[in-house]
This record gives structure tokens, C-alpha cells and sequence, in this order.
């Protein structure tokens, strides 16, 4: 016989450390708190209000609503032991905006899969009792639309899954979000994420990790981006984080932010994250470094797949003029710096 209570305990207390960190009260499928994508975890996790792109129904689907390219993405999250994370997309962007390379609509799907290999299991009195496996999967489907040349609304629906060893529960949730994108430079978003009906294990029932994000990202520099986010949780702390992002032309991006979901049980340095993008045709391949306090590192290896290979019009390579607000300056080609000062002009 199982001691699937220890089990049940043991396996949520591991997987969803990240979450539970800053949470106060009993909540299910946690995992879904575990951030997505090799862009944003490095971030900070701040990036409500910059995922027009392939992550976006995952992190906001109101901004479907400013996609520019067919794009799919695939992650490997090496996370704590045995425990593997995998998570692909896609969004698809639809109809043709006289006045930018962006679609006003635009649909997503995206699959969250945690879970691990065989597992020994023990019976009350401590003695081998064969294997069990445990597995967690979220289904999302979303839908952006453009109601003004600056404003998206976005929806999605998920379909959520758990099982621990012969115990299975599901749930049904939605997220709802909105993007104010004001001009090139700054956006800001917001969501209510996992707005549904509790999940079920055996007698014992738990609400899922209902989340209110508000961020904001602006482009101090043609190179430079700045993002910040608030987040509030109904069962716990509520937290905020900052990420930056610097670009070499479309050749290297490089990232950091800082997170302090879990800075009160684990310390001031816990909340630092880091990591890269590399650029090849317009495809992405990106890196990220999350610690876990105790527990551990997480190393995040994701890869976007783009349609459109042209520069984004929100990231341009540009610099400011008299007669427009930005011009074309061809940030690839280092023979323009004098010097280094001049690089971060």
C-alpha cells in the first residue's frame, strides 16, 4: 500500500518550491506558477507586457493582439532531481494592419508538461513497494484581438491535468489580459491568470493559483529595454521583479532581472536571474539561469522558430530625430563606435 499522503506531499512540496515560496495558503496545480521560456524567466519573470510573441498564451493573450510573425517555440527546463519540464507553442497571426507589420488578431496554443521518471515508492512501514510516477500538464488555447490602434484584449482557456502515482485530477481555468501599447517604446500590460474551478485529489479539493499581474516595459535605448511587474496572489505574498534587456544589432541579447517572490525564505540573492538570446536568420536560441535557493539551479534551453525574419517594429535598431521619433541606425556594424562610450550612446 502507497503512503500517498508523504507522496502527495513530498512531490508538491519539490515541484511547485518556486511558487510556494511566497504563497501562504493551499492552492493546486502550483506548477503552473513555474515560469515559461528562455526569454522570460531570465527576466525576472517580468514580461506581462512584452509577449507579443510566441509566448503569449502563456504570459499574456492580450497580446496576440500585436503579433507580427507565424511563430512555435520548444523548452527543456532542467529542473530539481528527477524532475523534467518541457513546454512548446504556437501563435499564428491573422489579417493585415495598414499602418504596421503586425496583425490585429491572432491565435495561440501552448502545452505546459512537468513530470518525472519512476519514482521508488515505500509502504507505511518503510519497505519497498514498487515504482509510481507523477505528471502535470497544462492545455492552453488563446485568442487576441486589437480594439484600437494602441489597446488588445486577449483570453485564454486551459485544461489542466495532475496525476501522482494511480490518483488523477483535472481542472478548467482562463486567463483574461489587456495591452496598452502606447508607441514604440512603451507597453503596458495586465492579466488575471488561472481564473477557474478547484482541482481534485481523491476527497480533498484546492483552488488553483489565482494571480493579478500588472507590468510595464520601455525601451531606454535603441539597445536597451527596461520591464517591471507587480504580482498579486490571492493565497500568498504579493511580489514584484525587474528585468533588463541589452542587444547587440540581431546578432546577441543579453538579459538579467531580479524576483522577489522567494527573497523572504531564501535570501536577498535567491531572486537574481540571468541569461542570453543568440540570433541566427531571425531564429532564436535562448539560455536562462534560475536558482532555487537550496534546492538547487534550474537551466532553461528554449528555441523560437520565426516566420518573418525582419527586425520587430517595437525593437527597432533606431536612434532619435528632429523630424521623427526614431530613425534607422544599423547597430551591427561596430566600425560607427569611436570608441566604447560611444556604443552606449
Amino acid at each position: 500500500m502507497y503512503c500517498r499522503q508523504s507522496l502527495v506531499a513530498l512531490f508538491i512540496a519539490v515541484v511547485t518550491a518556486k511558487s510556494s515560496w511566497s504563497a501562504a495558503g493551499t492552492e493546486g496545480a502550483s506548477c503552473l506558477d513555474i515560469p515559461v521560456g528562455g526569454a522570460p524567466a531570465p527576466l525576472g519573470s517580468a514580461y506581462t507586457a512584452q509577449a507579443n510573441d510566441v509566448y503569449a498564451p502563456v504570459w499574456n493573450p492580450a497580446d496576440l493582439g500585436f503579433l507580427h510573425s507565424f511563430e512555435f517555440t520548444g523548452m527543456h527546463l532542467s529542473y530539481i532531481g528527477p524532475i523534467h519540464y518541457e513546454h512548446a507553442g504556437l501563435v499564428i497571426p491573422f489579417g493585415k494592419d495598414q499602418e504596421s507589420d503586425s496583425g490585429p488578431a491572432g491565435l495561440g496554443a501552448s502545452v505546459q508538461s512537468l513530470g518525472t521518471n519512476d519514482l521508488e515508492a515505500r509502504d507505511e512501514n518503510g519497505a519497498p513497494a514498487g515504482t509510481f510516477t507523477t505528471a502535470f500538464a497544462a492545455y492552453s488555447f488563446a485568442y487576441g484581438l486589437r480594439i484600437a490602434d494602441e489597446l488588445s484584449l486577449g483570453a485564454s482557456a486551459k485544461w489542466i491535468t495532475e496525476k501522482i502515482a494511480n490518483a488523477k485530477a483535472e481542472a478548467y481555468a482562463a486567463d483574461l489580459g489587456l495591452l496598452y501599447q502606447a508607441n514604440a517604446r512603451f507597453s503596458l500590460g495586465a492579466v488575471l491568470a488561472n481564473l477557474g474551478s478547484k482541482i481534485k485529489f481523491v476527497n480533498e479539493a484546492d483552488p488553483l493559483p489565482l494571480v493579478g499581474r500588472l507590468g510595464a516595459t520601455y525601451q531606454m535605448q535603441p539597445q536597451w529595454d527596461i520591464s517591471a511587474e507587480g504580482v498579486y496572489r490571492k493565497t500568498g505574498l504579493a511580489s514584484g521583479s525587474l528585468g533588463m534587456e541589452w542587444r547587440y544589432g540581431e546578432i546577441f541579447s543579453f538579459r538579467a532581472g531580479y524576483n522577489t517572490a522567494h527573497i523572504k525564505e531564501l535570501g536577498g540573492a535567491s531572486g537574481v536571474t540571468a541569461g542570453v538570446g543568440l540570433f541566427v536568420w531571425g531564429q532564436e536560441f535562448s539560455y536562462a539561469w534560475v536558482p532555487v535557493g537550496d534546492l538547487g539551479q534550474t537551466h532553461y534551453f528554449s528555441l523560437v522558430l520565426r516566420a518573418k525574419t525582419n527586425p520587430r517594429p517595437e525593437r527597432p535598431r533606431l536612434k532619435k530625430s528632429e523630424d521623427h521619433d526614431f530613425e534607422e541606425l544599423k547597430m551591427d556594424d561596430p566600425s560607427q563606435y569611436h570608441n566604447i562610450f560611444d556604443f552606449f550612446k
